[in-house]
């Protein structure tokens, strides 16, 4: 069930809005800008110990499981589904409720197979980026270990052909993905590394939701972490 609640005025006259999810709170409180109110501060945590996943949405939910393992309760994905056509992912889990446009996201990520993926400023299933987490380096397989745009097109990469593998083997990895929709910034890093492992500038788009899957393999996903002064945006594409 979901329930949505405003509480007591601050001093500044803003309201913070919250929905609980099964025990979950996705907090946005109304932040000032150039010009006026323009976005919400957004903070967001799941470690999947509830059980619950009433806080995402999926293409084929009969597809996802809440499993647990040493204690640690994680998102498995069961199976992978056909990628789209023109040539995409389509089997992810997005967070509902959460559109952002500049945001600080992290999750602890397993793949079973090569490979998992990140979406993020996801505008609809035609218009979004995600960051591909590979074994593979992107001077082996092309399509591996980047990041990629779908703008109403096949998948095409824009950064990170060079770069070290993102999961090297089947442990557990942290991925943290800093995005500034105003400088255009895109930086990923993996396992709390100072240095990205993959950067880009791009402005295609500026608003949307985040996702977490794969392109066509299977994996598990913990500890998802989003907070965004940029949220409640509105997306489109450009």
């Amino acid at each position: 069930m979901l329930k949505q609640f405003t509480g007591k005025p601050r001093a500044s006259g803003l309201l913070v809005a919250c929905v609980l999810i099964a025990g979950l709170a996705v907090c946005l409180q109304p932040v000032h800008l150039r010009g006026g109110m323009k976005a919400g501060a957004l903070s967001f945590h799941d470690n999947f110990a509830s059980g619950n996943l009433s806080a995402w949405q999926m293409p084929y939910p009969e597809d996802w499981e809440i499993l647990a393992q040493n204690s640690v309760h994680y998102l498995h994905m069961k199976r992978p589904r056909d990628p789209g056509v023109p040539r995409r992912p389509l089997q992810f889990a997005r967070l509902k409720n959460a559109r952002v446009g500049s945001f600080d996201f992290e999750a602890r990520v397993r793949r079973e197979g090569r490979s998992m993926i990140v979406v993020f400023n996801y505008v609809d299933t035609l218009h979004f980026y995600y960051v591909h987490l590979s074994q593979d380096r992107g001077t082996a397989i092309a399509v591996h270990n980047g990041v990629f745009i779908v703008d109403g097109a096949p998948r095409r990469r824009i950064a990170g052909m060079d770069a070290a593998p993102a999961l090297p083997d089947r442990a557990w990895h942290t991925v943290r993905i800093i995005r500034n929709v105003r400088s255009g910034w895109i930086r990923i890093y993996m396992d709390g590394q100072s240095h990205p492992l993959f950067s880009v500038v791009d402005h295609t788009f500026t608003c949307g939701q985040i996702g977490i899957g794969s392109f066509d393999e299977t994996g598990d996903f913990t500890n998802v972490r989003l907070h965004s002064n940029d949220a409640g945006c509105s997306a489109s594409p450009k």
